[in-house]
């Protein structure tokens, strides 16, 4: 490994974003509503589905919630 503590796997992350904008998209939310219906301010949600940000597991719950699917549905695909 070696990586050290603040390694990112940028891979992991533009494709954990684009599952998220993939359900999103899918569910019929604007990124608004889903932010509120995630309770995750706007901008953050942008960050996450840009692949700009490594989300914390409190917030995968959060996402997986406000879009009806189990956590682990966002980590499939892409990588």
């Amino acid at each position: 490994m070696g990586k050290g503590l603040h390694y990112k796997d940028e891979r992991a992350i533009n494709a954990f974003g684009s599952r998220v904008r993939e359900l999103r998209e899918k569910s019929g939310m604007s990124r608004e509503e889903f932010a509120n219906q995630s309770d995750i301010h706007f901008t953050q949600v942008a960050r996450i589905e840009r692949g700009e940000t490594n989300v914390t597991i409190s917030y995968i719950y959060r996402l997986a919630e406000a879009l009806g699917v189990e956590p682990a549905s966002l980590m499939r695909g892409g990588y």
